[in-house]
């Protein structure tokens, strides 16, 4: 023998479907966000730029171009990080089902022997 002590399969189990349920929670939270995310850039400026647009000077129109790049480019990163943390959160429920699908296979070759013989019905 190998010595090796075999995996808790139930342990591995439980951790891969929370790790699911997380990325299920962190995809859901970030689409939810993405599409607030979405009409914080592009609602404000624009709407007060179209019922405004006989009372503006022309500096106005600098200012309020300016502050569209300023919150596009403040909400650009604030999806990235939350992109990042979606990703983060797929990544951990992929490597938490590929661990637990290892060792369920290397259990199953480990006794797949003992399954062959027993289905032969040899003792």
């Amino acid at each position: 023998m190998g010595g090796e002590a075999p995996p808790d399969l139930d342990g591995l189990r439980r951790e891969m479907w929370t790790r699911q349920r997380q990325a299920r929670v962190a995809v859901r939270i970030y689409n939810r966000g993405s599409w607030i995310r979405f009409t914080l850039v592009f609602i404000p400026v624009p709407l007060v730029v179209v019922t405004f647009r006989l009372y503006l000077e022309a500096w106005h129109y600098y200012i309020l171009g300016g502050a569209f790049i300023f919150f596009a480019g403040l909400l650009y990163v604030l999806d990235d990080r939350a992109a990042t943390r979606r990703e983060a959160a797929l990544k951990a429920a992929k490597a938490a089902r590929a661990t637990y699908q290892e060792a369920r296979s290397s259990n199953g070759a480990r006794h797949s022997s003992g399954a062959q013989v027993l289905s032969n019905g040899k003792v």
